[in-house]
């Protein structure tokens, strides 16, 4: 059988060459691989100047995947970095509709989370925003910035634990090996007859993603990857078509 009908996208399995590190998407929305080449032109002699030959080399391949969702693994493998798990930072946390109290004479608001340091900066149902002194989980609210009873946001620091993907400067993307999976169908019976499986033996991320934020968008950034010659060998990768049984 030499025709088929591929309508599905693949699932996408990458290997980090360093550590053997796997990481596997079945949410991809595009998997492309592209080929150029730099030298491709025509060579002309004779009478008439008729072409001769073609001269061919540079053979460019890239291969691009885009994901449904937006995956910490792809960002790190751009920049040259493993995901570090448990990881400690210090974030921004901003509560809202905190009703300002009447403590003797002191107006302040009480936050739930547990902030660092002792400053706060509290936003009135103006817009204005203010720094205030923090004490605990109390923010004195400063003189005239609000009145008893109407609701400020406040904006204070807190320590916390999750994920990290570090963008360092002098780090970029190690080499992978890439595997997609898709199926062909027999178009005469709209039945999966095939497997088909696409290797790249020695990727490298070109390093350049965008990761846009837009209201009503979801994100699914594209990543990139340079298709290059594993040491030691002149192929690139490989199509595989196995018969589904």
């Amino acid at each position: 059988m030499s025709k088929l009908l591929i309508i599905d996208t693949a699932d996408v399995t990458i290997k980090r060459k360093s550590d053997n590190h796997l990481f596997a998407s079945a949410e991809a929305q595009l998997a492309s691989i592209s080929q150029s080449l730099g030298i491709n032109e025509k060579i002309y002699g004779g009478i008439g100047n008729k072409a001769l030959a073609i001269m061919k080399g540079q053979k460019d391949v890239t291969t691009t995947i885009r994901n449904a969702f937006y995956d910490k693994e792809f960002l790190a493998m751009t920049q040259g970095v493993s995901v570090e798990e448990d990881g400690a930072a210090t974030i921004y946390n901003r509560e809202k509709e905190l009703t300002v109290v009447d403590n003797v004479g002191q107006l302040e608001v009480t936050v739930t989370g547990t902030p660092v340091g002792t400053t706060a900066h509290v936003v009135n149902g103006k817009g204005e925003t203010e720094q205030a002194t923090l004490t605990e989980k109390v923010v004195a609210i400063p003189d005239g910035h609000a009145l008893a009873g109407e609701m400020v946001s406040v904006v204070y620091q807190e320590a916390v634990t999750g994920d990290i993907v570090e963008l360092e400067s002098d780090k970029f993307g190690e080499a992978f090996t890439i595997e997609y999976h898709t199926i062909g169908f027999d178009p005469a019976t709209n039945k999966v007859v095939k497997d088909i499986y696409i290797q790249l033996d020695h990727v490298v991320p070109n390093g350049d993603f965008e990761l846009a934020l837009e209201n009503g968008t979801a994100i699914a950034p594209e990543f990139v990857f340079d298709c290059l010659t594993a040491p030691n060998s002149s192929k690139i990768g490989r199509i595989i078509e196995v018969d589904r049984v």
